[in-house]
C-alpha cells in the first residue's frame, strides 16, 4: 500500500512566529485541514464559525430529522470547489491539487496563497448555507419554473458562489491552458 503524504498541523500561535520559509507546504491548521488521500484542504467548523456560519445548525438535520454528520459537509464544500476547478480548467486535476497545496502563483507567496484559498472555501460554505444546492434536486429550474436540459443545468454552476469563481480566476486555477508540462516533474515527488 503507498504512504500518504502527512500534512504537519501548525497552531495559529507556531504560524505567527514562524518564518514563512519554515512552513512545509500543504500544512494542516486551526481553520483547514489538509486531507492527504483526497489531496484537497477541508474547512473546518472553526474557520466557518469565525465567519458567522454555524453548520451543525444550518445542516443539523435531514427531513427525516435524522441528525447529518457536519464532517461530511465540510467535505462536500470542499469537493464542490475542487469538481468546479477541474470542470473549468485545461489542466489536469492532480496538477490542480498539487498547484493549490503548493499554493504556486507567479508573484505571490505560498502562505498568501493559501489564505486566499481559505477566503474562497469559507465564501463558497457561507453561500451554500445561505442558498439552494441545485445539484442536489432535479433538473427543475425554480426561478422560472420549467425543465431545463440536463446539460443546461450542468453547465450553469448555479451552485458555485459567482464572487469564488472570480477569486479562482485571480488565483490562475480556472483557466483554460494547462499547467501539466510545467509541474509534471514536481508532482511525480510524493510531498504533498
Amino acid at each position: 500500500m503507498p504512504k500518504f503524504f502527512e500534512a504537519p498541523y501548525y497552531t495559529n500561535e507556531e504560524l505567527s512566529q514562524m518564518d514563512e520559509k519554515d512552513i512545509v507546504y500543504p500544512f494542516s491548521d486551526e481553520d483547514m485541514v489538509y486531507d492527504s488521500v483526497k489531496r484537497q484542504y477541508v474547512p473546518t467548523e472553526k474557520l466557518l464559525l469565525k465567519h458567522g456560519i454555524d453548520i451543525t445548525k444550518r445542516f443539523g438535520t435531514t427531513f427525516l430529522n435524522t441528525p447529518k454528520n457536519p464532517i461530511d459537509e465540510l467535505n462536500y464544500i470542499s469537493d464542490q470547489i475542487y469538481t468546479f476547478i477541474d470542470k473549468c480548467s485545461g489542466s489536469n486535476i492532480d496538477t490542480l491539487k498539487w498547484i493549490i497545496a503548493k499554493g504556486v502563483k507567479l508573484g505571490m507567496s505560498p502562505y498568501r496563497f493559501r489564505l486566499l484559498f481559505k477566503e474562497i472555501l469559507w465564501k463558497q460554505a457561507l453561500y451554500y448555507a445561505t442558498n439552494d444546492d441545485a445539484t442536489k434536486y432535479s433538473s427543475l429550474d425554480f426561478e422560472n419554473t420549467k425543465y431545463l436540459n440536463k446539460n443546461a443545468q450542468y453547465n450553469e454552476d448555479r451552485n458555485i458562489d459567482p464572487k469564488v469563481k472570480t477569486n479562482l480566476m485571480d488565483l490562475g486555477l480556472i483557466w483554460e491552458g494547462s499547467y501539466d508540462y510545467l509541474f509534471y516533474c514536481f508532482m511525480s515527488k510524493n510531498n504533498w
